[in-house]
């Protein structure tokens, strides 16, 4: 009897033992599946971080490349200069007197990349251009002979430029008689000017003004000024076109008054008239009333 409660008391041990461990494998297994469930729930949110940042740097690289295509191509460079052209005509000029990409003379099909109208209705073009080949490589010029030919060849390359703008886009009658190259830098400009008398040749010979951002800016501020002067001039004709027309109503105004009262002063003088005459007869009445009052 003692062997069998011993027995029993046993396999009660060894069955709580085997639930034990199963209820510890199954706890186990459920904080592994937590465990996993959270580690992938982070995994997910790493992933949508790196996506972001994927996405930054492509924003952030997208425009490097941009710019290192746009000074890598001699036409890519013409369109970041056309861009820094036309952002300084829109923020300057006023609507309406500018046009970009324009075809000056309509016998060609060349297109100026801006034409200015002044106040006088004359056309000014404007073409830019941007000498970043010949700007890096005065950079790296190590020695004064080097920057010496960097800069003869920028000389050649804007005289050839210049020559090519003053042929297409000066048209006698229609635009003025100097066109402008536009540099869209001013470092480039400070290399142009170490380069002796090449604007006043450009000038003289070419009718070409080189000009950069800030000449431009002012250039064109004059241009503005005039514009707002003609448009001041237009107001004011306007106005004394008004007060020309004002004025001649009152002129035909006190006409109509002078001639009223004229009209008015007749009548009064043959109202006093009629009133003469009735005072007249009046008196004349009065006069026979009595006679037949005496004769009674």
């Amino acid at each position: 009897m003692m062997v069998d409660t011993l027995l029993f008391i046993g396999l009660l041990v060894v069955i709580f033992l085997l639930v034990y461990i199963l209820i510890s494998q199954r706890e186990t297994s459920f904080l592994n599946k937590n465990e996993s469930a959270s580690q992938i729930q982070k995994i997910d949110t790493l992933a949508q971080d790196i996506n972001k940042i994927n996405e930054g740097l492509l924003s952030v690289t997208t425009p490097l490349g941009e710019l290192n295509r746009f000074l890598g191509g001699n036409v890519t460079t013409g369109r970041l200069g056309e861009w820094s052209l036309e952002s300084i005509v829109r923020d300057i000029m006023p609507d309406g007197s500018y046009h970009f990409q324009h075809i000056i003379n309509p016998e060609t099909s060349d297109q100026v990349d801006c034409a200015v109208i002044t106040a006088d209705g004359i056309k000014v073009p404007i073409d830019s251009k941007l000498y970043v080949g010949q700007y890096n490589n005065y950079q790296s010029a190590s020695t004064d002979r080097d920057r010496k030919t960097v800069l003869r060849d920028l000389r050649t390359a804007i005289l050839r430029d210049a020559s090519d703008i003053s042929e297409k886009y000066i048209l006698q009658n229609t635009t003025s008689n100097y066109a402008i190259l536009y540099i869209a830098s001013e470092k480039l400009v400070d290399l142009v000017d170490q380069i002796e008398d090449l604007r006043q040749e450009c000038l003289t010979d070419k009718k070409v003004l080189i000009q950069g951002p800030n000449t431009l800016a002012a250039f064109l501020d004059t241009v503005r000024v005039g514009h707002h002067y003609l448009k001041l001039n237009e107001t004011a004709a306007k106005v004394a076109k008004v007060v020309r027309g004002i004025q001649k109503e009152f002129s035909n105004f006190d006409l109509s008054t002078e001639s009223a009262m004229k009209k008015l002063d007749g009548a009064l003088k043959d109202v006093q008239k009629v009133q003469t005459r009735i005072n007249v007869l009046g008196r004349k009445l009065e006069k026979g009333a009595e006679n037949l009052e005496e004769e009674n």
